[in-house]
């Protein structure tokens, strides 16, 4: 199961990575899958925020069964399933 964020504190001007949100459910094996992912990629200390959409009737109308979903932002960037090669490629553009 995953760790559920209440919420992140605003993002500070020079942290993009804070703005990352995994939308995500409990006993949801792609999602944990997907955070896996993340996490040996960038390290265990990558700044996710995880927001359970049944938490919010809101995100459970609007993502559905869709999740898990990545997002940077307003930019989703994955649904589904992590692709570490377009990660990289996508941060890459960042700096």
């Amino acid at each position: 199961m995953l760790p559920v964020s209440a919420g992140s504190p605003p993002p500070d001007k020079g942290d993009r990575l804070s703005r990352y949100v995994l939308y995500s459910r409990g006993d949801c094996r792609l999602c944990e899958e997907m955070l896996a992912a993340l996490r040996a990629q960038m390290g265990a200390g990558f700044p996710v925020e995880i927001v359970d959409v049944d938490s919010d009737p809101a995100l459970k109308a609007r993502y559905g069964e869709h999740v898990p979903v990545l997002m940077d932002g307003d930019t989703e960037l994955f649904r589904h399933h992590y692709d570490p090669a377009k990660f990289s490629a996508y941060t890459a553009k960042l700096r």
